[in-house]
């Protein structure tokens, strides 16, 4: 377990082949650096949380002091002046009407000369706004002391929209300290893959996510402060929450022997370079599966972008051969070509059939004619529900639900904040996201 430990704390990163043979770091490969995101809530020079107050000019960018203030001014001025002068004399640029986020991101963009930086688009579709009734007026507004992400300008409002937030504050409040920390402190999770195992336990046994990655924390790193480790547990939910929905959701189903596969090929469609950047966390099949010898995974999506020029890699671990092909084209072009091969599990991961026409031609092909299952995620109940029904309108033949749009006990711990005014209010639904929240799996009869 030390060896274990030691080389995901390593520089080492993934190391992969390519198909000329050549040796390269995948992890070195996508390495990018932390970007900065915008939070009313924290100061973006000290990183202090909490009630600030707001540039004079702008009203969109918030300061603890006088003293972070002047030392961003050079940053800050060079958005600041255009930003002001958009907003002329009104209250706020989006009081009211926050659907104006896109017309001001493309002014200043055209007045900058090029693309807006994450935390510039931030300071724009995340501005400090009354949640209910969203005015600008910030002498009417008060954060929500619980996550500071959230700001109210009565208490009606408030109390208008208690329960939902809610259920939302305490992610919310990760979210925000999460991104302080990792402003300061840099993650040790990186180049983590998981632990063997010499015997198979079902992943069932595991229950859900907070488990999972709770046990890899507290071997990886056990003299750390608890708030940096439930940090790293939060990230590495977040790494591991597609490979383990699979897993967990295909032995619930009870449609595979997983224990008794020695090789398996799993098509993920609708990748995208994300998925690739993590090609090293469905090293978690092998990990628990140690009869598995050989793992095959192809990615399908025209989105997705070659690795140093080529599209197929390979690894070797826990005594199991990985192959990734990466494929740039839609499933059902894919499985038209001479390349196609049958899968043992289809996945199409934070799916969102009902809202792309571009998946109509493909989910036909998704439910495999060989009986293979196909596992699909969704960020909402009634949008996993509605996938189901547009799946089966869809597809040739009856299908069998296995698992029927349900909440996933291994979705991302880390959530993603929807746009100020995301008219999701009136339909109760949050203003957070997780990473395959509902699932759903399904059959061919």
């Amino acid at each position: 377990m030390e060896e274990w430990r030691l080389k995901c704390l390593g520089s080492a990163g993934f190391q992969i082949k390519t198909d000329s043979g050549k040796t390269m770091n995948l992890s070195e490969t996508n390495k990018q650096e932390i970007q900065r995101r915008h939070y009313f809530g924290l100061c973006p020079v000290c990183l202090k949380i909490g009630e600030h107050n707001a540039c004079a000019g702008c009203i969109l960018v918030f300061y603890c002091s006088k003293d972070c203030q002047k030392a961003d001014w050079k940053n800050h001025k060079v958005i600041c002046k255009t930003l002001t002068k958009i907003r002329a004399k009104n209250i706020h640029i989006f009081h009211k009407n926050p659907m104006l986020q896109s017309q001001v991101a493309n002014a200043l963009s055209v007045s900058l000369s090029r693309d807006l930086s994450q935390y510039e688009s931030d300071i724009l579709t995340h501005p400090r706004l009354c949640m209910v009734c969203l005015t600008g007026n910030q002498a009417s507004l008060k954060n929500c002391t619980g996550c500071n992400c959230v700001a109210y300008c009565s208490q009606e409002c408030r109390n208008e929209d208690k329960d939902l937030h809610n259920s939302v504050c305490s992610d919310l409040n990760n979210l925000i300290n999460d991104h302080r920390i990792d402003l300061q402190t840099k993650s040790k999770v990186d180049n983590f893959i998981p632990p063997g195992s010499d015997s198979y336990h079902p992943f069932s046994l595991v229950a859900n996510m907070d488990n999972l990655v709770k046990e890899y924390i507290n071997i990886l790193l056990p003299d750390d402060e608890t708030s940096f480790k439930e940090n790293q547990m939060r990230k590495l939910s977040w790494q591991l929450t597609c490979p383990a929905t699979v897993l967990y959701n295909i032995e619930k189903a009870n449609i595979i022997r997983l224990d008794e596969k020695e090789k398996l090929e799993i098509h993920i469609v609708g990748a995208r370079k994300a998925e690739v950047e993590l090609a090293r966390s469905w090293l978690l099949f092998p990990a628990r599966l140690p009869k598995l010898k050989k793992l095959i995974l192809v990615m399908v999506g025209p989105e997705l972008e070659d690795v140093a020029g080529t599209n197929t890699f390979f690894a070797q671990e826990y005594g199991c051969d990985i192959e990734f092909r990466l494929i740039k084209k839609p499933y059902h072009m894919y499985e038209r070509t001479k390349k196609f091969t049958e899968p043992d599990i289809v996945a199409a991961l934070n799916c969102g059939f009902i809202f792309y026409k571009e998946w109509n031609e493909s989910l036909n092909s998704l439910v495999r004619k060989s009986g293979a299952p196909l596992v699909f995620t969704e960020y909402y109940k009634e949008d996993c529900s509605q996938n189901l029904e547009k799946l089966k309108d869809h597809c040739k033949t009856d299908l069998e639900v296995k698992i029927n749009s349900q909440p996933n006990p291994f979705q991302s711990r880390t959530a993603a904040r929807l746009p100020a005014g995301f008219t999701l209010r009136q339909y109760g639904r949050k203003n957070i996201l997780f990473s395959n929240d509902f699932v759903c799996v399904v059959k061919r009869k």
